[in-house]
């Protein structure tokens, strides 16, 4: 799985459980999130802004935090992979010149972490403690299953 599938599955895994009712919108937001998405997220708050969609919304969704948490996930469990190939003593890197995928298990302590950064960025990006909170079991919820 690269990069944006990993980001776009995770986030809209997040959303459903979430905000299911913004799933309709989910497709053209992380359509501009892989465009830019600082810029996304930095509309998240302005009601009525356009995102690269050609579709006015109400910006104040979960969707842009849920891309925005998936991908700060994503580049953590790659610095997570980075250091299991340098503890490995190079043989995982092999594999995975190979073009096999290094296997990355993730610790009940790694999890922790990465829910607990989960929660932080939905905090800094403008949801509610309740909904950082929900965001970031979700995003728990989804890591275990498919790891």
């Amino acid at each position: 799985m690269d990069h944006e599938d990993f980001v776009v599955s995770t986030a809209r895994a997040v959303v459903t459980a979430v905000a299911p009712d913004e799933l309709a919108l989910f497709g053209p937001i992380s359509a501009a999130y892989s465009r830019a998405p600082e810029k996304v997220a930095a509309r998240r708050g302005r009601p009525g802004e356009v995102l690269g969609s050609g579709i006015d919304v109400v910006v104040a969704l979960v969707s842009p935090v849920a891309l925005a948490v998936a991908t700060a996930t994503y580049n953590r469990l790659v610095d997570r992979a980075g250091d299991a190939v340098v503890d490995a003593g190079g043989k995982l890197w092999k594999r995975a010149r190979d073009r096999a995928r290094p296997a990355v298990e993730i610790t009940d302590g790694q999890l922790a972490e990465l829910h607990r950064m989960a929660h932080e960025k939905a905090l800094e990006l403008g949801l509610s403690e309740e909904q950082a909170t929900r965001v970031a079991d979700a995003l728990k919820d989804e890591l275990r299953r498919v790891e």
